[in-house]
């Protein structure tokens, strides 16, 4: 798992200068992802050339379920990929799903023939966001 807060960053960064909104990157030659810490608004560069956004998808378009839902329970937030399971084969399954708080925010990696379903201990953190990715059909997002 890899968590980050905003708030624990250097003292020589001011807090208004941090773009709180997680971005996620890919590379369009070797598949690199990368999210930013802080975002300067100068993109990622990887194999030689600037790496392309990803914008999540929010609206579910496709026959499998990809949209990420979250149940919170406490400080307990529970998040499924898809109203109904999306599938976890080794051809086509969630490689990660993250949960974006106010304070920053934690990861978890899925394999192949897991469920597609984590949990995140958020402690006081308040989520905003949780996304989901797809091997096949890249990022998507529901906001809480």
């Amino acid at each position: 798992m890899l968590s980050y807060r905003h708030k624990k960053h250097t003292d020589n960064i001011p807090m208004e200068d941090f773009d709180m909104k997680a971005k996620f990157y890919i590379c369009n030659h070797c598949g690199n992802l990368v999210t930013t810490i802080h975002n300067a608004g100068v993109p990622p560069v990887c194999c030689g050339e600037k790496m392309k956004e990803l914008v999540p998808n929010t609206v579910e378009a496709s026959g499998e379920k990809h949209l990420p839902v979250a149940e919170l329970s406490g400080s307990r937030l529970t998040v499924t990929v898809g109203a109904v399971e999306h599938p976890m084969a080794d051809v086509h399954y969630i490689q990660w799903i993250f949960v974006e708080t106010e304070d920053g925010g934690q990861i978890r990696y899925l394999n192949p023939g897991q469920a597609p379903n984590v949990g995140f201990e958020l402690g006081s953190e308040k989520p905003v966001a949780v996304y989901a990715y797809c091997n096949l059909h890249g990022l998507w997002m529901t906001k809480l």
